[in-house]
């Protein structure tokens, strides 16, 4: 019997990580302010074009992951918890959107 041996590399997903966390902390950032500010017109812009960078910057990292869980199927259990961990900013993000509409709907003071 042959062994085939293959000189791949082990898939890092350290930096699908750190975006997730990173995109996670700014917007968490952005929403305490909006929660806190009176003037929050600022806030809301700045964040809708965070809202929009980021989107796209975690667009192309779910890309790039869904590639890689393709082309590697030996290491698809680790490749599909970076992809759950990236996905994982998408219900926050509804929930801090949710929550700002209601706010803003309002006319809350606060």
């Amino acid at each position: 019997m042959q062994t085939i041996q293959t000189n791949e590399e082990p898939f890092e997903g350290k930096t699908s990580t750190e975006l997730a966390l990173g995109c996670f902390i700014i917007g968490t950032l952005f929403f305490i302010l909006f929660l806190t500010l009176q003037d929050t017109s600022f806030v809301l812009i700045i964040g809708f074009i965070f809202t929009v960078l980021a989107l796209f910057l975690n667009g192309i990292m779910l890309y790039h992951l869904l590639y890689h869980f393709y082309i590697l199927p030996q290491q698809r259990k680790y490749i599909g918890l970076k992809i759950i961990i990236l996905l994982g900013n998408i219900p926050v993000a509804f929930l801090y959107y949710v929550i700002i509409n209601y706010f803003a709907s309002a006319n809350s003071p606060f």
